[in-house]
């Protein structure tokens, strides 16, 4: 994502063991637990980059049982922020010297 032009700027990545796929390129471990292993990327983005993203991914890297999927954000911030409104101030640093948590 950060070779992306432009980059994608605040993603979260992790772990993930993915269930009721095929098993024909799962290692023997794989195949004995009953999970593949793989990965999970998330975003938030407006939905026009995020279908874009797809596209890029999609023909740069071809994996078949490479899931996706685009779903709507209600809301997103960062709780510093929301902090600093509830108290009524614009600075997150000011919202923890006037008490606010």
């Amino acid at each position: 994502m950060l070779g992306l032009d432009p980059p994608v700027a605040g993603f979260t990545t992790f772990a993930a063991e993915g269930h009721g796929m095929s098993f024909d390129n799962a290692s023997v471990g794989e195949r004995v637990r009953g999970r593949v292993q793989g990965s999970v990327n998330m975003a938030v983005l407006p939905r026009e980059r995020a279908e874009q993203i797809v596209e890029i991914v999609c023909s740069k890297i071809a994996v078949p049982h490479m899931a996706y999927w685009i779903e709507p954000v209600l809301a997103c911030g960062r709780m510093g922020e929301l902090a600093a409104r509830v108290a009524g101030t614009g600075d997150v640093s000011e919202a923890r010297t006037s008490g606010a948590t």
